[in-house]
């Protein structure tokens, strides 16, 4: 299976915990937030921070047969970051029970999200990168 098909998974399964996500804030609305829900809202943003890491895994995986560390390596993890601390704030948002805060911050989310997804399909189909197999699945 080559990289981009793998990413390709990852997103998949990403945008089932984004609908997730979004299915819960609309849930929420104009009613106090439970901790049931909170609960739910915690597990698929670490879903959707695990598919992220899962695909960003991979690409770098694939780039690492060439010379030197994988330049993608520094530029996801910076990004990556940047997801982490919008993750943090959506789950600050639900903890707290504050709705409109928690859908603003999960527009932020989302937002880094399908950036994300574009900057790691952008080194899918690189010309270094698309044709190229998982190491694992070599």
């Amino acid at each position: 299976m080559t990289v981009a098909e793998q990413v390709r998974q990852h997103h998949r399964r990403c945008a089932a915990h984004l609908a997730t996500l979004r299915m819960l804030a609309m849930t929420a609305d104009g009613r106090p937030i439970t901790a049931e829900t909170a609960g739910a809202i915690e597990h698929a943003t670490g879903a959707v921070l695990g598919e992220i890491r899962a695909a960003q895994d991979t690409i770098v995986a694939g780039e690492a047969g060439g010379p030197g560390p994988a330049p993608a390596a520094r530029f996801l993890e910076a990004r990556m970051l940047r997801l982490r601390v919008a993750a943090d704030d959506v789950l600050a948002a639900a903890g707290s029970g504050d709705v409109p805060a928690l859908r603003r911050r999960l527009w932020v989310f989302t937002s880094l999200t399908r950036a994300m997804w574009t900057v790691e399909s952008s080194f899918c189909h690189s010309s270094r990168g698309e044709g190229r197999t998982h190491p694992a699945a070599r």
